[in-house]
C-alpha cells in the first residue's frame, strides 16, 4: 500500500503554483516496484507542468520493511540529533495511544535515515531475502 497526499507545489524556476501526488508512506511488501525510486532518490519526485522543471519534495517518506518489523523514516533534511530525535518522539506518542500499538511498537524496530547510500544498503538486503 502506498500513502500519498496531494499537495502544493511553487516551481523553482518559473513560479507556477501546481498540484501533485506526494509519496508519504510505502509498504515494501506491497509497492516493490516502489523500491527502484527510492534507490535513486527520486521517489518524491516532480516535475512542472509549465516550464518541466524538475524538483524533489523535501519531505518524509515512512517505508515498511514487512513482514520484518521494521520502520523506517527517510528524511533527507533529518541530520541533526535533535531532528531524528524529534522523529522519534512522534512515533514513540503514537504508539503510545493504546495497548495494541504500544505492544506493536516495542515490537517494532525504528529508525531515522538521511543518508540515501544507507537506505540503498537497507533495500538491496530486504530484496535479497524477499525477492
Amino acid at each position: 500500500m502506498v500513502g500519498t497526499k496531494t499537495v502544493e507545489v511553487t516551481c523553482e524556476k518559473c513560479g507556477k503554483l501546481y498540484e501533485t501526488e506526494a509519496v508519504d508512506y510505502i509498504d515494501l511488501h506491497d509497492d516493490r516496484d516502489l523500491i527502484r525510486n527510492l534507490k535513486s532518490g527520486k521517489a518524491n519526485r516532480v516535475q512542472c507542468p509549465k516550464c518541466k522543471k524538475v524538483m524533489y519534495l523535501k519531505r518524509s517518506i515512512v517505508i515498511n520493511f514487512e513482514p520484518e518489523s521494521k520502520i523506517v523514516v527517510f528524511d533527507s533534511s533529518a541530520k541533526s540529533k535533535a531532528a531524528k530525535e524529534e522523529i522519534q518522539k512522534t512515533f514513540e506518542n503514537v504508539v503510545a495511544i493504546n495497548e495494541t500499538l504500544e505492544e506493536t511498537g516495542n515490537e517494532t524496530e525504528f529508525m531515522v535515515l538521511h543518508d540515501l547510500t544507507k537506505l540503498k544498503r537497507l533495500l538491496e538486503q530486504y530484496l535479497k531475502v524477499y525477492d
